[in-house]
């Protein structure tokens, strides 16, 4: 069995170095593909050893993020001719497998049946209760220092895939007309993981802009990227008011596999699950400690 894995980077360098010191724990290098989305130097002192693509990378404008999710769905699709499992994730995401299965992510996800012809881990999301948490420590592992997570319905992503797809942009959706919500797999998503480096992050983000026909001024950035900061703090403070195991449920995440199974819709080039987001955080167990 063989597995590709995928990431496309700009401005990026400490979520770069965790992806690819994760994955190359399970796989060898040179089963990652690396897009650098225009010259960045840190890429190949970060990614030696993995498959390095530079792309070209246009100044913005307003269709920026829709073609490059054209090209990492063809190129992802393309490489299921090539491999028995084709994974992308965005460079601030990893797929987790849960310690009670198994110690190697990529070994499990070979080892799933090969009539799943794509894949959805369980989505939650790295989030930091600055009241209670430090600033985030760079000599420490993640999961050491960051103990609480929420489910984020918009990241139950259909990110591995064994037969051509399509992903619509930010990948939440697929043409794919099928969930299968693995029971022992996690999407983690690490974008909310520390508020000081979130907020420069954003302020990044935010400046990719570019004039439409109009003369108005419009962010190319999807998702919350293009809320203004007043925006952007407030949900970031929102994190503050959720209450910690309010149910006393930990990781079991039953009901919520539930409602996602249960709200799996579409229909044409678009299937998706509920996009919404849980208000309780819930303990990371300590079992996952030391995975990142």
């Amino acid at each position: 069995m063989s597995t590709a894995l995928i990431t496309m980077v700009y401005q990026d360098e400490f979520f770069l170095k965790l992806w690819v010191d994760y994955y190359s724990r399970f796989t060898d290098r040179k089963n990652l593909f690396i897009i650098s989305h225009g010259p960045q130097e840190y890429v190949e002192d970060i990614a030696r050893g993995c498959n390095i693509m530079q792309v070209n990378r246009h100044e913005p404008y307003a269709g920026m993020d829709s073609d490059r999710w054209s090209f990492i769905t063809k190129f992802g699709s393309g490489l299921t001719h090539m491999y028995d499992n084709v994974i992308y994730n965005d460079v601030d995401e990893v797929v987790v497998l849960d310690p009670t299965a198994g110690s190697n992510v990529i070994d499990y996800i070979e080892n799933i049946p090969r009539e799943r012809e794509v894949i959805t881990p369980f989505p939650v999301e790295v989030v930091h209760r600055r009241d209670i948490e430090h600033d985030y420590d760079y000599s420490l592992k993640m999961l050491a220092q960051r103990k609480f997570v929420r489910v984020n319905g918009r990241y139950a992503k259909p990110c591995i895939t064994r037969r051509d797809i399509f992903w619509n942009p930010d990948g939440h959706a697929s043409n794919y007309p099928k969930l299968f919500l693995d029971d022992n797999l996690y999407l983690f998503h690490l974008k909310w993981f520390d508020t000081k480096f979130h907020f420069m992050r954003h302020d990044l983000r935010s400046q990719m802009n570019c004039v439409n026909a109009a003369g108005t001024v419009v962010n190319i950035g999807a998702g919350t990227w293009s809320r203004g900061m007043e925006s952007y703090r407030f949900m970031a403070d929102n994190v503050l008011d959720q209450p910690i195991e309010a149910f006393g449920q930990g990781f079991d995440f039953k009901m919520d596999r539930y409602k996602l199974c249960a709200s799996f819709t579409g229909g044409k080039d678009r299937y998706s699950s509920s996009m919404y987001v849980q208000r309780e955080l819930r303990i990371v167990p300590e079992r996952f400690v030391g995975l990142f």
